[in-house]
């Protein structure tokens, strides 16, 4: 724990403190300050839950490689993207999403990207998506969703965006045990 600390908040903190970055953060009127910890907050669950997510996918945490556009030295990156943040094994991306109020969605914008990747790459999409307040995980393979199986909403408290809800039959995992065998 005391690594993870040193390691990920601590040099996440120093980053973000020496570019002066969070002087220039601004995201659908929302205070900067709460634009950063939304930000770190996303960043430092991936980097946490990766041991994890390795073991969910019965991969090596190595094998896991930094994907998104993610990078807490630049302003252009706290801007919303659509990449993944991780590939897995050059063949798998995962997109590492985080809930803390009981609300689990997955962003429009995600699906979309998702699917051009199968389409251009031919690498598909997974959304890993840790629900802190109920200490579930779930995987939703969003590169293959049928757009007649979604039902899109507008929610105010994803900046607005459209996404869907996911729903409570994908939540397979606890957060307090490791999956016992890797889904691919």
């Amino acid at each position: 724990m005391e690594c993870f600390f040193k390691n990920s908040i601590e040099r996440v903190f120093s980053k973000i403190a020496d570019t002066h970055i969070i002087d220039k953060l601004n995201n659908q009127g929302r205070r900067v300050e709460e634009v950063c910890f939304s930000w770190v907050r996303g960043f430092l669950v991936a980097e946490f839950f990766k041991d994890f997510i390795a073991c969910l996918f019965g991969a090596q945490k190595e094998t896991i490689k930094f994907f998104g556009g993610d990078n807490f030295e630049s302003i252009e990156s706290f801007k919303r993207s659509p990449k993944a943040d991780f590939l897995l094994d050059d063949h798998l991306l995962l997109e590492v999403q985080s809930g803390f109020q009981g609300i689990n969605d997955i962003k429009e914008h995600k699906v979309l990207e998702a699917q051009r990747r199968l389409i251009t790459d031919k690498i598909p999409t997974i959304v890993v998506h840790f629900d802190l307040f109920n200490g579930q995980v779930a995987c939703v393979e969003i590169s293959k969703i049928k757009e007649n199986d979604l039902n899109w909403i507008t929610r105010q408290q994803m900046e607005g965006q459209s996404v869907f809800n996911i729903s409570q039959n994908f939540f397979d995992h606890k957060i307090t045990e490791m999956p016992n065998k890797p889904l691919l």
